[in-house]
């Protein structure tokens, strides 16, 4: 008797752009209207302690697309990136591509170049809200509908607000509702059952700043019982204290944020909320439209952040540290094969999606791929994924285990946090004389974790090495003199 062949599982990898872990309902910020996220929770495994690769955008992008550390992969900052054209670094969409899946990705992606397709078959642009300058398909949008975009600073109260503005147009042309109408869309024209089954990334703009949601949700969070901010730590170490640096004279910001208050701090918040509302509301088109097609069901869901911000806790602004608020993230994922209503209390690193990716495409998983198997947590909440994470960036690298994280600067600076006594991460504990021990074990791991990239990155060369040999031109003979 002839076996009719599994069905294929769809993927649908649903990114934010700066979004703490604590600004969900199902992370406990109860207040927050988040109806369709909360929806995704009951219906999958929610993450407690999700961790990025790096706290900040491109290298976690980087990360996400090729399975690799930052470190690794060499793409430590913001303006690095890696060259996509060699064996050793190899991406997702290329393998769901050849695997037989429709590829697109759809929003902002933080590529290098920025319009490149990295192995998707289509793409739908909307990229970051300062990069106002990019002529992306939003962009074309808006000046279809006789809308220019904006330069950042001049959205309404930007400056007296320090940048929690106000988008100045209907909510229908925000860049995070263009990315979600686009999505459904693009998933009714190709998620039927008698589609090709697909792979998209959809990767919202928000709720980075500027915090500008529509004026008509705006003051949706102005009287909610917002989180005060955490205060500067009481033994601050130099790099920590340089977050809160001026940004007058960068063209793209044009803020003094050291002249910032706790009104600012609290502004931020309500129109970052209200951000992640609106990109809640683009969720609901974008379920309704799997719906609609009869997907929903054949479909796994992977939604997270590239990192969080800090909205002025710790004194601070936006990213680049590895306090709670920048390298926690929220990680939920539903699905087929997914437990319902799970909660996994296991320590896991976003860099754990990129090999259920392959898993979920039918692909072989490459070895050059650093992620473990969430597989058997998304089965079984209860399995531990890894002892403990690695978040990488130039300068600094933190490890985090069940109890502590420790923190390298490039300087020899370091910091110690006990986050079972001290949750808020306030009191340095690095030299403290009672740590000695703890912080030789934390450093001996992050030592390790350096000798595996290192290995990986000597593998990589060698196959470039091959690769280069095999594909150089032949070299020409110098013609004799005559």
């Amino acid at each position: 008797m002839t076996q009719t062949p599994p069905t294929p599982v769809n993927l649908l990898f649903i990114t934010t752009d700066q979004q703490r872990w604590d600004s969900l309902p199902c992370y406990g910020l109860d207040f927050i209207r988040t109806p369709n996220l909360d929806r995704l929770a009951s219906r999958g495994v929610v993450f407690e302690r999700a961790y990025t690769p790096a706290p900040v955008c491109v290298p976690m992008r980087a990360a996400m697309l090729t399975g690799q550390w930052p470190a690794t992969l060499g793409v430590l900052g913001n303006n690095d990136w890696f060259p996509p054209e060699l064996p050793g670094v190899e991406v997702w969409p290329q393998h769901a591509t050849a695997a037989g899946y429709r590829t697109a990705g759809i929003g902002k992606m933080h590529f290098y170049p920025w319009d490149a397709r990295y192995g998707f078959t289509e793409r739908i642009t909307a990229e970051d809200k300062r990069q106002f300058f990019w002529p992306d398909d939003y962009d074309k949008f808006l000046r279809a509908n006789g809308i220019e975009k904006h330069h950042p600073t001049e959205l309404p109260e930007y400056f007296e607000t320090l940048q929690a503005s106000i988008f100045p147009h209907p909510k229908r042309f925000h860049v995070d509702s263009y990315v979600a109408d686009q999505a459904a869309d693009w998933l009714r024209r190709y998620s039927g059952p008698s589609d090709l089954p697909f792979a998209a990334w959809v990767s919202f703009p928000g709720p980075h700043d500027p915090y500008d949601p529509p004026a008509e949700m705006a003051s949706m969070y102005y009287d909610a019982p917002i989180p005060e901010p955490i205060p500067p730590a009481e033994d601050a170490v130099a790099p920590v204290r340089r977050g809160r640096a001026s940004r007058q004279d960068n063209p793209l910001y044009q803020l003094d944020l050291s002249t910032a208050t706790p009104e600012h701090f609290r502004r931020w918040r309500a129109h970052y909320y209200a951000n992640i509302t609106l990109i809640d509301e683009g969720i609901g088109k974008i379920i309704a439209a799997l719906e609609e097609t009869g997907a929903l069901d054949r479909t796994l869901i992977v939604f997270t952040s590239d990192h969080g911000d800090a909205l002025g806790d710790h004194g601070m602004a936006y990213k680049s540290f590895f306090y709670e608020w920048g390298a926690h993230v929220p990680l939920i994922v539903a699905g087929p094969g997914v437990a319902q209503g799970g909660r996994c209390a296991s320590l896991v690193s976003t860099l754990d999606v990129v090999p259920l990716f392959y898993n979920t495409c039918g692909a072989a998983v490459p070895a050059t791929v650093q992620g473990m198997d969430l597989r058997p947590a998304l089965a079984d909440p209860t399995k531990t994924v890894r002892p403990y994470v690695v978040s990488e960036l130039q300068g600094r690298t933190m490890l985090r285990d069940d109890r502590f994280k420790y923190v390298q600067y490039s300087g020899g600076i370091c910091e110690l946090f006990d986050l079972a006594e001290d949750p808020q991460e306030r009191r340095n504990l690095a030299d403290d004389p009672g740590h000695i021990g703890d912080v030789a074990r934390l450093r001996g791991l992050l030592v390790e974790h350096a000798l595996q990239a290192a290995s990986c990155r000597e593998t990589a060369a060698r196959v470039e090495g091959d690769w280069l040999r095999t594909h150089q031109r032949p070299r020409r003979e110098a013609p004799a003199p005559r």
